[in-house]
């Protein structure tokens, strides 16, 4: 380490202090009318700025939430770390070494036991839809992946991009487009630089106007898991916020209102119990 983080350690370190010892439990947070809440920074369409404002489906879901626990909302967007465990430990529990802090509450998390299990200074909970990967073009793939035809746009280093990358022993390398974001996968597409593009659900309906496209999840041969569960994360001490959180997630999604906030983007919405 060396004397720049020292001293950044030295002067930070007093702050986290500060910061987490605020939240030691609900009745704290209550006390201080305020929810600080994390989430991704530029990932559209669940928190992005646009406008100069943060919106999307995460942030409009966190003001819900804030607002059925009678709580303002702070938010703290955070860039990725090199995996989800890194983004607990800089957004939830510990903080990164650079400051700013923690969050009471963080949205996007995959609801996973494994993670869970390694990550025992966050508590993950409360479920609030299911993701999966999905393909859209003129001409999507039926049942099985198409070999040595079109070409297929995917987001660099992305988890569709391993996977495609790996089938069939790497059969499919040759007809991937790699792009720095989804975003720009899905903009390939619409301007007829790729045949087809692979990720997940959720961004590729928010990028790709309604009608225009067809949409299909095909068989997924090989891949551990074609669809999972993402919910919330908080310190290990907050689980009375949890359980509030929970309680008003549910009240959403009973409302329908879950629902209605997803359609806001294009995006289905997707119950975590749906198989």
């Amino acid at each position: 380490m060396n004397r720049r983080h020292v001293l950044t350690a030295l002067l930070v370190a007093p702050l986290l202090l500060v910061q987490q010892a605020r939240a030691a439990n609900l009745d704290d947070i209550r006390a201080g009318g305020v929810l600080r809440v994390a989430v991704y920074r530029d990932f559209p369409p669940f928190s992005f700025v646009k406008d100069g404002e943060l919106t999307g489906i995460d942030v409009d879901l966190a003001r819900a939430i804030g607002k059925k626990l009678g709580l303002a909302i702070n938010f703290m967007p955070i860039t990725p770390a090199d995996d989800v465990d890194g983004d607990l430990r800089n957004a939830v529990w510990k903080g990164h070494y650079l400051g700013g802090g923690t969050a009471d509450l963080m949205l996007h998390v995959p609801f996973d036991r494994e993670l869970a299990r390694r990550n025992d200074n966050a508590y993950l909970f409360s479920p609030y839809y299911s993701e999966n990967f999905a393909w859209a073009g003129g001409n999507v793939p039926g049942s099985t992946l198409q070999i040595g035809q079109d070409s297929i746009a995917v987001e660099n280093d992305s988890l569709a991009d391993l996977y495609l990358s790996s089938l069939q022993g790497g059969r499919l390398r040759s007809q991937l487009q790699h792009y720095p974001s989804a975003q720009g996968a899905v903009a390939a597409l619409r301007e007829d630089k790729a045949s087809a593009v692979y990720g997940t659900q959720s961004e590729l309906e928010w990028g790709l106007p309604r009608g225009e496209w067809r949409l299909g999840q095909p068989q997924a041969p090989g891949l551990i898991k074609a669809r999972w569960e993402v919910g919330m994360a908080t310190k290990e001490s907050l689980r009375d916020l949890a359980w509030a959180v929970s309680d008003a997630v549910t009240e959403l999604r009973q409302s329908g209102k879950l629902a209605r906030l997803f359609a806001r983007y294009q995006v289905s919405y997707r119950a975590p119990d749906e198989h």
